[in-house]
């Protein structure tokens, strides 16, 4: 008796290992292509730092949308106890819900870069979408170099900034 498989079992495994070459193959090159159409706008930087009078300020950068240089939005009357050591850069490639340094992360959908980002800034809106940012719900116009000064009397109803509806009733 002989070990040998027979050639039609050589010839089925042959076929079974092509298969599944070719398959692993296909596989890696459509996730690295969608994964290459994900990313090829570029992530939101975030900067969060103290001016040399200790406001907090915001700086929002994006390669594409904010060409010339960062949007700064700043918090006069705010404290930043996180931010001592210089300033803290984030790059939103990725999920992450965590806080930041100004505020807790209200919403974030990075599916296809940049994508949508909101943050509870020291009880302000600020929500960053390509077309363009929102601070306390209304449109300011991505402009390099604009600085947006958020007092803290101009801070939206706390009501407003609660997540209504979320809950699942079923069918």
């Amino acid at each position: 008796m002989s070990n040998d498989p027979s050639p039609e079992a050589e010839k089925a495994l042959r076929k079974f290992f092509g298969v599944f070459i070719g398959t692993l193959f296909l596989y890696v090159s459509i996730y690295g292509g969608c994964q290459a159409y994900r990313v090829r706008s570029g992530a939101w930087r975030l900067t969060f730092d103290l001016q040399p009078d200790g406001t907090p300020q915001l700086r929002i950068d994006h390669p594409r949308i904010l060409k010339e240089g960062p949007l700064a939005l700043s918090f006069p009357g705010e404290v930043a106890p996180r931010v001592t050591n210089g300033p803290i850069t984030w790059v939103y490639t990725r999920p992450d819900t965590n806080t930041t340094p100004f505020g807790p992360i209200v919403f974030l959908d990075n599916t296809q870069l940049p994508g949508t980002i909101s943050i509870n800034a020291f009880g302000h809106a600020v929500e960053m979408v390509p077309r363009t940012l929102f601070v306390d719900f209304q449109e300011i116009p991505w402009t390099s170099g604009t600085n947006v000064v958020l007092k803290a009397d101009t801070k939206p109803d706390p009501e407003r900034m609660k997540p209504r509806n979320q809950q699942w009733n079923g069918r």
